[in-house]
């Protein structure tokens, strides 16, 4: 049963913590890629496509997706990221990042980066009479998008290394919570 409370507490507080009001938006999914090292001529480029089918006939309605591109040092620390508000399907993006761009390299000649794509946005609370958040579940997800990590030499645009290997960042799951009630034995 304690382990039942602390269970029951720790979800209420990560939903609390989605329920805040805020101008980034919460992503469902994020994916990142491992470490690898950029050099003074080189630069790393993200490249995001919407794998979502397209539609069939004009009018069929298919919406865009929102998706982030995010680059990361050694350090654990956010170096630079993209917003892409609306990424139709079958379109594509990227983000592009070179050595002097990382603040604190780990070296003067190379430093360790990772590139993360954060997708599905959680929709926002409804305004209207309810004080607290409803967030519906997004199943199916509405936006399939996948991410390469590109290192290319940036004086002849030769392409040094390519990756589609990424891993689950976080996934995130809500649901409503049930009251908790105690039955006779």
């Amino acid at each position: 049963m304690k382990s039942l409370y602390l269970f029951a507490c720790i979800l209420l507080t990560t939903v609390s913590l989605f329920a805040q009001t805020s101008t980034i938006p919460t992503f469902i999914s994020a994916v990142s890629t491992g470490m690898v090292g950029i050099a003074a001529a080189q630069t790393a480029q993200l490249n995001v496509v919407n794998l979502s089918p397209t539609p069939a006939t004009s009018t069929t309605p298919v919406s865009a997706c929102e998706v982030q591109l995010e680059f990361w040092d050694s350090a654990g620390k956010m170096v630079k990221s993209k917003l892409i508000a609306s990424l139709a399907p079958g379109a594509t993006d990227s983000l592009q990042i070179k050595l002097a761009d990382v603040t604190a390299p780990t070296s003067p000649l190379r430093t360790e980066i990772r590139g993360l794509m954060r997708s599905n946005p959680l929709a926002p609370p409804a305004s209207g009479g309810s004080t607290s958040p409803v967030y519906p579940i997004p199943y199916p997800l509405r936006c399939n998008p996948t991410v390469t990590l590109q290192l290319f030499d940036t004086a002849t645009g030769v392409t040094q290394l390519l990756t589609s290997d990424t891993r689950a960042l976080q996934t995130i799951a809500i649901f409503t919570p049930m009251p908790l009630t105690t039955h006779p034995q």
